[in-house]
């Protein structure tokens, strides 16, 4: 720049402060940025334009409001000269301080000067000034430092199973002893488990259950946030739409489990948002307590696949999702002729012909009075008798109920004994050989038989603990559904809840001419076991 010296220096004094540069044991505050500034700019006879400063703003990239107002009245001739306290507080990428350094400021008749790094243009080209790249590599490394350190803090964060977002999901709340803990929130963890249900029992699909939580004015998740947090809610509170509802439905929080690692960013330069796929998520299963049961998940996303429009006539097939095919396994579709009852037939029938499968033909009616009537002698069962019930159901399961599980019980116990038994054995043995009361042959041959002994009998035990286990999760499986039957007294129709809540599939097999007639199997399977 010519004639530097002889010309009036009117300076812009730039501020800039990060949240990383807050860890970055040079950097200092706003405040005494500017103080700096000040005091150079009146020891050096240098006017003062104005204080620009970016607090908040990372140096990795330009895109700054302070920034950017005073390159522009750099290019309006307002001020000739820049003045930073050091080359980290104007920026942290070394190419595009390296370019501004060298291409723009110069261009412009810009004098540029860094306090700290003893860097001023006024006096010559800064091209041959080594010193300054290396700089900008090194300021540069700071923030990817601090990037790849924090990143690697939530990772370990994550896998010890801590919650390390910004806010909770909906339906849960940060525990206030701990707010890398998860728990349900009452005010909405309800609203979960609703949704959830509408789709398991009521056969509903993601716009019906949108429009059911908006008619009876559920507060949405943006709107209870914004509550929440003490901001105002632009638009409708109690408006659902179908991304939001899909969204509850794909979150696994909800059964307990925490997700980290769904979504990273390309670098610590650019932001962009990539989706990582499945196996690269963190996973902690059980770790906060489930607003939904797995079956409940299970079943709303087995009803959501299997979800099918209704009858296009004046009836609602109730039985949709749930009617199969007892060859094929594919659904039975509901059909209409003119003149005629609605009717079932399989749908690989209709699709591809008969060489594939056979019609399998049932009118509504027919199926609904063979459901109905099997519904009634389920829960008649039940009423009568639920004991008597649960060991029919274990004895249909190969199950022999509780006398295999007495059987089992007691060889547990006696295995585990064992196994501490010939552990005590193992120490004596070795003491003996120790104190040369045992040779070593001898201790070899008593020390395997005695560890092959060990070995049998724990193999056996690990297989009877499974079994035992499976067991006593079978009975579980029944007694839920018992308390599931029990809400239904005296049923004398069938509807869409009933069916879902109670029934997984029907199977309805082909019509078979016998001596006495046509027969034709339907069987109904209940949700209990798996």
């Amino acid at each position: 720049m010519k004639d530097i010296e002889q010309r009036r220096i009117i300076a812009a004094c730039y501020c800039r402060l990060s949240d990383d540069d807050d860890q970055d044991g040079t950097s200092v505050s706003i405040e005494t940025q500017t103080k700096i500034l000040g005091d150079y700019c009146r020891e050096h006879g240098i006017e003062i334009h104005d204080f620009y400063t970016d607090d908040g703003y990372t140096g990795t990239n330009f895109n700054r409001p302070a920034f950017q107002r005073m390159m522009k009245d750099a290019g309006n001739d307002l001020i000739n000269t820049i003045i930073v306290k050091d080359l980290s507080r104007f920026g942290r990428e070394h190419l595009q301080v390296g370019n501004y350094l060298q291409m723009v400021f110069p261009n412009m008749g810009i004098r540029f000067i860094a306090i700290g790094d003893d860097v001023d243009s006024g006096r010559g080209s800064l091209d041959y000034d080594l010193m300054i790249p290396i700089k900008n590599i090194f300021n540069e490394y700071y923030p990817a430092d601090c990037s790849r350190k924090t990143r690697q803090a939530f990772q370990t964060k994550a896998k010890n199973g801590e919650f390390i977002g910004s806010q909770a999901p909906y339906g849960y709340k940060k525990s206030e002893s701990d707010k890398n803990v998860l728990e349900p929130d009452d005010q909405t963890a309800w609203v979960i488990k609703w949704i959830f249900e509408m789709a398991a029992y009521h056969g509903y699909g993601y716009n019906k259950i949108a429009r059911v939580l908006t008619e009876k004015k559920v507060i949405n998740p943006s709107a209870n946030q914004a509550q929440r947090s003490g901001r105002s809610y632009p638009g409708n509170p109690y408006e659902w739409n179908l991304a939001t509802v899909y969204k509850i439905f794909k979150n696994e929080t909800y059964l307990g489990h925490l997700i980290s690692g769904k979504r990273r960013v390309a670098s610590f330069k650019n932001k962009k948002v990539i989706h990582q796929p499945r196996e690269d998520w963190i996973v902690v299963e059980n770790r906060f307590p489930a607003i939904i049961s797995k079956t409940l998940w299970n079943d709303a996303h087995d009803k959501l696949k299997t979800r099918k429009r209704e009858s296009k006539t004046d009836s609602v097939n109730i039985f949709a999702g749930l009617v199969k095919c007892a060859d094929c396994g594919y659904t039975l579709g509901l059909s209409n002729a003119s003149g005629r009852n609605n009717y079932f037939v399989c749908q690989t029938y209709s699709k591809k012909g008969k060489n594939y499968c056979s019609c399998h033909y049932i009118t509504y009616d027919s199926l609904y009075k063979t459901v109905l009537a099997d519904v009634k002698q389920t829960l008649r069962s039940i009423k009568e008798d639920k004991e008597a019930y649960i060991r029919m159901v274990l004895s249909k399961l190969g199950d022999d109920n509780d006398n295999s599980r007495q059987l089992m019980e007691r060889e547990i116990s006696n295995l585990k004994k064992r196994i501490e038994d010939l552990t005590i054995k193992f120490d004596r043995l070795y003491e003996d050989r120790l104190d040369g009361l045992l040779s070593d042959k001898k201790f070899r041959e008593m020390a395997e038989r005695c560890e092959t002994e060990q070995n049998d009998a724990e193999e056996r035990l690990n297989t009877l603990l499974k079994t035992y286990s499976e067991s006593e999760s079978c009975v579980e499986n029944i007694e839920k559904f018992i308390q599931a039957a029990e809400k239904y007294e005296n049923v004398t129709a069938l509807d869409k809840e009933l069916l879902n809540r109670l029934i997984k599939s029907i199977r309805v097999g082909n019509k078979v001419q016998t001596e006495n007639g046509p027969v034709q199997e339907i069987a109904v399977e209940y949700r209990i076991h798996g």
